[in-house]
């Protein structure tokens, strides 16, 4: 079988002058990492694209079609998801990107989608709108309110984060004092679109992430061991990489909040990450921050500590009545796909997949 791997950053698709250069690395650490798996799989071609001034990404099997504008791309996009009979995009939420590029695939007959499906895509890329739909579930989250003129006055007592409603990563993310304080900058500087931007509380705690991945039936699904995630501490909250498993005693309190959202959210297939809070309050709960339709830079370190190719997994090679085996390390990992293992005290325990019907 043929399975088109997209990564949209280092794909050649980008349509901006300047690249930023956090998505870039991730981009191309996850393309780098995601296609070498779905090569090892037997009877698997594996198809990518890549901007031409791009250095090949030196994977054995994989084809690398060179496209020299993002015009190009397009074409080549719907050319390579037309005679595959799989793909797998990787495409950033910015100007809901990720979305329009399922629904396309999804427009095409024959063809089987390993992302989540475009309507589910679209929520979980709309910040806003997520955070209602847990809300209204009784799912922790952080309280979320659009930024508009008006911010909430509610939220005046403390420090906020202000972000981008459709965002990746921690692009367009700052944090201020107080809210009087970002209505400041946002007068003094820029001027940013302040309809396409919200307000959160900002929780102190431990950043956490959390992957899963969903049988293509949409029903079963395993949560992936919990990681830690390195933020900068000056205000942007620039990802740094991150460590698996994390070093915490509540993984069961996470794990449930995780399969909460999986149960209430239909469309939900492939590998999809969560990025969590474990609040500094002694006693509060996990909050979930976001979920990622899509694959996460975490998959770094996932592929490593795994006994078995994940990329099976995400094409249903495999018999899911047997959960994932881990072996006994800790994986640290960098945005640009660096690893370093250390041996662990103990093996993880396997943790079985759940089915929502």
């Amino acid at each position: 079988m043929q399975v088109f791997i997209s990564e949209y950053v280092c794909g050649g698709a980008w349509t901006e002058d300047q690249l930023p250069r956090s998505l870039e690395r991730e981009g191309l650490a996850m393309l780098r990492a995601i296609v070498s798996d779905f090569a090892r799989q037997p009877d698997c071609n594996v198809v990518t694209t890549l901007d031409r001034d791009r250095p090949s990404l030196g994977v054995e099997g994989v084809r690398e079609r060179r496209v020299s504008s993002p015009e190009e791309e397009q074409d080549v996009f719907l050319e390579l998801a037309a005679s595959s009979d799989a793909c797998l995009i990787i495409a950033p939420e910015l100007g809901n990107v990720l979305t329009e590029r399922c629904r396309a695939v999804e427009s095409i007959n024959g063809v089987q989608l390993l992302n989540p499906v475009s309507d589910v895509t679209h929520l979980c890329s709309d910040k806003l709108a997520l955070a209602r739909v847990l809300e209204h579930a009784d799912i922790p989250t952080i309280e979320t309110s659009e930024w508009g003129d008006r911010p909430d006055t509610e939220m005046s007592s403390g420090p906020v984060v202000v972000k981008p409603r459709f965002g990746a990563g921690s692009q367009g993310v700052r944090l201020f004092d107080t809210i009087e304080h970002a209505v400041k900058a946002n007068l003094e500087g820029a001027k940013c679109n302040v309809d396409a931007m919200i307000v959160q509380p900002f929780i102190r705690g431990m950043a956490i992430s959390a992957g899963v991945i969903f049988l293509p039936n949409g029903h079963d699904f395993e949560v992936l061991p919990i990681a830690t995630q390195r933020l900068s501490t000056d205000g942007t909250f620039a990802y740094g990489g991150g460590t698996v498993p994390a070093e915490i005693g509540s993984h069961s309190a996470v794990r449930q909040l995780v399969e909460r959202a999986c149960l209430r959210l239909t469309g939900l297939w492939g590998y999809i990450g969560f990025d969590l809070i474990l609040p500094a309050f002694h006693g509060d709960s996990p909050v979930i921050v976001e979920i990622n339709p899509r694959l996460t830079t975490s998959y770094l370190g996932y592929r490593q500590l795994a006994k078995e190719n994940l990329a099976a997994r995400m094409l249903n090679d495999i018999t899911w009545g047997e959960p994932i085996e881990w072996a006994p390390h800790h994986v640290e990992f960098t945005p640009d796909g660096d690893v370093q293992i250390t041996t662990a005290g103990k093996h993880l325990a396997p943790t079985p997949h759940v089915t929502s019907s």
